[in-house]
């Protein structure tokens, strides 16, 4: 016990917790929590209890891992299938995007990326062509729930992943998202 007492301030202050905070939160003063932390006083068991309960709460709570519904943007911006590629090109630049998916009715059919035109280049003859003619395939689609560490992993072969719940669109990942979070 006395090692936790001793950890007390140690993972209070790693939380960003002051001694006034860790007390709320713990149901007891912040003088006792400054006096145990200074090991003027033997607190009793249960008073440990409460404040290592705590302090352990929100431990789990800072280190539990991102998932994708946390780092997704919500608003998807999309074209249709068959719009012009002027017409990607002008969303792209708009929206200060560099993948967008491509929908044919409610259904999306491809993507279009920044390297979807580099690949392209040699066959593109107008940007009157239609964004079918050069699409790619459809983003991956995960659950909201998918950890972060997955995430990383499909972003290494996709620009994009799109976010499903319950089979609805709720959102899109970009390697850029997963930067911010940085």
């Amino acid at each position: 016990m006395i090692d936790e007492l001793k950890k007390i301030k140690q993972v209070r202050q790693k939380l960003g917790l002051s001694q006034t905070q860790l007390a709320e939160l713990a149901g007891v003063s912040q003088s006792l929590i400054t006096k145990i932390e200074r090991g003027r006083i033997e607190p009793s068991y249960s008073i440990v209890k409460k404040i290592i309960l705590v302090l352990d709460e929100r431990l789990a709570y800072t280190q539990k891992e991102i998932i994708a519904k946390d780092i997704c943007t919500k608003k998807i911006a999309f074209i249709k299938s068959n719009d012009t590629i002027d017409n990607v090109i002008k969303m792209m630049n708009k929206h200060a995007i560099s993948q967008i998916p491509v929908l044919k009715g409610n259904t999306i059919v491809g993507s279009i990326s920044e390297e979807t035109f580099i690949k392209n280049y040699s066959k593109i003859k107008s940007k009157k062509m239609r964004v079918q003619d050069i699409m790619d395939e459809p983003f991956p689609t995960i659950s909201e729930d998918t950890p972060i560490s997955l995430i990383r992993n499909i972003l290494k072969t996709y620009s994009a992943i799109i976010l499903t719940k319950k089979g609805k669109l709720t959102g899109i990942i970009t390697k850029a998202d997963v930067l911010k979070r940085l």
